[in-house]
């Protein structure tokens, strides 16, 4: 093999720090992570737009959403000429948790280390970090676990149950992800052991009303469905009762807005059977069926009577029933000028 064959051989090796993989990777879509990679190969200290569109393996449009990803997540930046640029992410972690260190007082250098103070944080994080991230937890995952102790209050059962779901829910190294699923379980007033069993068994309540969902409207269930969804089982609303809600709205169209008033009008009534509903929608169809009647006889007559509306009888009462022979529609034809010779 020759000097010049060695020379167009790829050999090279590209360094990726372990934060992007454990802290943005799984945020990021695969054009997002493959951007990235490409630049971070290329070694450059700058690249303008020309530069990336032709390192680029993707069209201009989807090269620049991916760009912008990059730039959102903090890993991309824009200098003054213009330029795109690495954030040196390891200095913002270091930056970021000297910043927390100031905030909470300061620390001696014995402090300086990740574990925390408290033995109760220390243990818990030891245990997430070898349970959830095989002993390799970023710095970002410590410090939403004192914000899940000392802010929310959560017990530590709580948040080892929460990267518990997140490992489950295949979304460990998504900090955004993790952050605001802890968010959402302290809006819902999650504290202890018995809050958190509550929430995840409503989980699988609501996984089993999404497939009933999905087989019953015969399409994809989105996010706007799944909060509806959520927000019936959080009701205590049981499967037959939802199922009977989309028989209900057959009508109408089945969607989860519809079926979402129905049930909304239900839970006002108190209903809580499908028996009950049957009997409630029976009696709204009747309520439903008398005001469309008495609608239409009232389109009809424009809503006033003959007497009303001008239109008087002329005749004895025995022309009333004479139809087009009787003095009624004689009389009224006459206001036209009838049908005698205007030279008669």
């Amino acid at each position: 093999m020759s000097g010049t064959d060695l020379n167009q051989l790829l050999l090279s090796d590209t360094s990726i720090e372990d934060l992007f993989i454990c802290q943005y990777m799984a945020g990021l879509s695969k054009e997002a992570i493959c951007i990235y990679l490409l630049l971070k190969m290329d070694g450059k200290g700058k690249y303008s737009k020309k530069d990336v569109e032709e390192r680029s393996i993707f069209q201009k449009q989807t090269t620049e959403e991916a760009m912008a990803e990059l730039i959102a997540a903090g890993l991309l930046a824009k200098n003054k000429s213009d330029n795109f640029i690495f954030v040196d992410i390891k200095k913002e972690e270091i930056d970021s948790y000297c910043s927390s260190v100031i905030a909470r007082g300061g620390a001696d250098l014995a402090d300086l280390e990740l574990s925390p103070l408290k033995k109760e944080r220390d243990d818990l994080c030891n245990s997430i970090s070898k349970t959830v991230y095989a002993g390799k937890m970023g710095y970002v995952f410590y410090r939403l676990v004192d914000r899940c102790l000392f802010r929310f209050e959560f017990e530590s059962i709580v948040i080892y149950k929460l990267f518990l779901e997140a490992k489950e829910r295949k979304m460990q190294y998504d900090y955004r992800a993790v952050e605001k699923m802890a968010e959402d379980w302290n809006k819902k007033g999650i504290k202890t052991a018995e809050d958190v069993d509550k929430i995840l068994k409503n989980k699988q309540e609501v996984e089993k009303v999404i497939k009933l969902v999905g087989k019953l409207s015969r399409s994809r269930v989105n996010d706007f469905d799944i909060e509806r969804i959520e927000r019936w089982v959080d009701l205590g609303l049981n499967t037959d009762l939802i199922e009977y809600a989309y028989r209900a709205n057959e009508y109408r169209g089945i969607n989860t807005k519809n079926v979402d008033e129905t049930l909304s009008n239900w839970v006002l009534a108190g209903i809580k059977t499908v028996e009950e509903a049957s009997k409630y929608e029976t009696e709204l169809h009747k309520e439903n069926t008398k005001k469309y009647k008495g609608r239409k006889s009232k389109d009809i007559s424009g809503g006033r009577s003959g007497s009303e509306a001008g239109i008087t009888y002329v005749g004895n009462s025995e022309d009333k029933d004479k139809g087009s022979e009787g003095k009624e529609t004689k009389d009224i034809f006459d206001l036209f000028g009838g049908d005698e010779d205007e030279n008669d």
